[in-house]
């Protein structure tokens, strides 16, 4: 009885991670307010609450206990930084020490070995990028976007900049709906109240928006999952093997000469004096 209880507890998380969606709302006034909706509970991001002071807190005995908790507790962070950096200083110098018994050639052969195992540059630029492009594709591909309100009020110093700012963000806030549309699930925005107006009395813009994300956490999960893996598999395609080098195609720089050390400079004590 016990393994099907435990099956069908593993079936109901996977039920819930992808039936239960998470709304994102961002109503964009005076301020922006930021609020996530699961399950009926709002969580209010922004704006912060303000706190509340209770004044039986700040008696003369309580003052005291935090602030000897609060000298307590940054005494323990200091000593656990000058730990730490004992431990880096004393690094550093066993380091230096196995470095000063190689020559200069086995210090460039261990450098090159390093940089040998570590994938190039070229190679991890295409790979993030396609990994992000996996992710993002998935991740927009799940998500639902409701507009319920954009307004939009253009001013400028004067009628004419008014005028040609009106046309540049009203051609803007299109092609943003229209990409957004094509990435992703837009839902009512034909019922969406949108309004983009040129404001002649005022010198700056004035938004006024509302948007409503909606997403499963089991999209986010599987997009995170499914552009972790190929992430993954992609290293392993372009990790370099130090036992079988792969041949490239430029030529090896040639060694630079030793240049002879320079004499040391004469203290500013033993400088003649000038004559001026």
């Amino acid at each position: 009885m016990t393994p099907w209880i435990v099956i069908g507890c593993i079936v109901l998380f996977f039920v819930f991670l992808f039936t239960v969606h998470a709304f994102i709302t961002i109503d964009l006034r005076d301020e922006m307010a930021l609020t996530i909706r699961v399950l009926g509970i709002p969580i209010h991001i922004l704006p912060k609450k303000q706190k509340k002071y209770k004044l039986s807190k700040y008696t003369l005995k309580k003052i005291r206990k935090r602030d000897a908790k609060a000298a307590k507790a940054a005494a323990k962070k200091a000593a656990k930084k000058e730990k730490k950096k004992a431990e880096k200083e004393k690094k550093k110098a066993e380091q230096r020490e196995a470095d000063a018994k190689l020559t200069k050639a086995e210090l460039k052969a261990r450098k090159k070995a390093q940089k040998a195992k570590q994938p190039k540059l070229t190679d991890m630029i295409p790979l993030i990028a396609r990994v992000a492009g996996l992710f993002f594709s998935r991740f927009f591909g799940k998500l639902r976007i409701k507009v319920a309100r954009i307004h939009v009020k253009v001013g400028a110093g004067d009628a004419a900049s008014a005028a040609v700012m009106f046309a540049v963000v009203n051609q803007s806030v299109q092609y943003l709906l229209a990409i957004l549309g094509k990435i992703s699930h837009v839902d009512g925005l034909k019922k969406a109240d949108i309004s983009i107006q040129p404001d002649f009395l005022s010198s700056g813009l004035a938004f006024d928006c509302n948007l409503t994300f909606r997403v499963s956490i089991g999209n986010v999960l599987g997009a995170l999952l499914k552009a972790g893996f190929a992430f993954l598999r992609g290293y392993i395609r372009i990790k370099p093997d130090p036992d079988h080098p792969a041949p490239s195609i430029w030529p090896d720089l040639p060694d630079l000469p030793d240049f002879p050390d320079l004499p040391d400079l004469p203290e500013l004590s033993d400088l003649p004096d000038s004559p001026l």
